[in-house]
């Protein structure tokens, strides 16, 4: 039993912005459930997933259920939350800021440190086995050893994979940034020592900048149908075409739900700018604020 890949639709308001683009082709998004199968009895299967059902950690995936298959295998299924590999989400934010490169990575690297001291069990892992979901937290999703899942070069120990995903993220950052030769270095030495390079790693990192946070929308609908004239559908990058029959969508109140979710989703047009409707209603409150002020004052 293998992972399956869902697909997603666009995103935008992120930390770190990239060019502006419209995309409603399909995309990889990772599926929640995950299974691995131990044909033949495996020791070092049985020792992970004994390790793994006794820990719960945030940034970590974890078992969800135990059995075994009508051949008689033993079944482990995982529970990961759905996201992005790191290279597809690191494609989609851009050029992270330090503070949001701090964000991502600091968790990758408590994990390796708890790792490195024999406090948790991996297994092997690739960069793309650390997922970024929709929050913009990060979690491993490691391979259990002596499983049919796949192996090849792209597939390192756990600890390893995590300082490359760490490295992965910073190669992202502007060079330009002071810290980055640093912290280049520091990840060099984390993936051949381990052991207090960690934590120089994690040192260095931590005082690069405070964290910031992964401003990323949560993803749409894993599908998205828009009926055209002749009742067929649309997956084109244009806007949907309309109905030629009259319906819901295109009744008063339909257009009125429109209009909303398209001012939740991308803001209000002012200019050539437009503006996030957290901000509208910031600059409400604040507008408010000084009528109420200056009348009390006047009074």
């Amino acid at each position: 039993m293998g992972e399956q890949e869902f697909s997603t639709d666009r995103r935008s308001g992120r930390e770190a912005r990239p060019p502006p683009a419209t995309l409603v082709t399909m995309e990889p998004w990772e599926q929640i459930d995950l299974c691995w199968r131990a044909p033949e009895p495996a020791d070092a299967f049985a020792t992970w997933l004994a390790d793994r059902s006794t820990v719960t950690h945030d940034h970590l995936v974890g078992v969800a259920e135990v059995g075994r298959d009508e051949t008689g295998a033993l079944v482990a299924r995982a529970s990961a939350p759905a996201g992005l590999p790191l290279p597809a989400a690191l494609d989609r934010i851009g050029a992270p800021t330090v503070g949001v490169a701090v964000t991502l990575t600091l968790p990758l690297l408590e994990l390796a440190r708890l790792a490195d001291a024999g406090a948790v069990l991996l297994g092997r892992a690739g960069v793309d086995d650390v997922l970024v979901d929709d929050a913009g937290a990060v979690v491993l999703v490691d391979r259990p050893p002596g499983t049919t899942d796949r192996i090849g070069p792209g597939l390192v120990p756990g600890t390893e994979a995590l300082v490359l995903a760490v490295r992965a993220v910073w190669d992202r950052v502007d060079p330009r940034e002071t810290c980055r030769n640093a912290i280049d270095q520091a990840c060099t030495d984390a993936r051949r020592d381990g052991g207090a390079a960690l934590l120089a790693l994690e040192r260095r990192i931590r005082a690069a900048a405070p964290p910031r946070p992964v401003r990323w929308d949560p993803p749409p609908m894993t599908f998205t149908f828009a009926l055209d004239a002749g009742g067929g559908t649309s997956s084109g990058g244009g806007p949907p075409p309309r109905s030629a029959a009259p319906g819901a969508s295109d009744s008063a109140l339909g257009r009125l739900l429109e209009a909303g979710r398209e001012l939740l989703r991308s803001g209000l047009l002012i200019g050539s700018h437009r503006i996030g409707v957290r901000g509208l209603v910031t600059g409400l409150v604040v507008v408010i604020g000084v009528v109420v002020a200056g009348s009390w004052g006047a009074g």
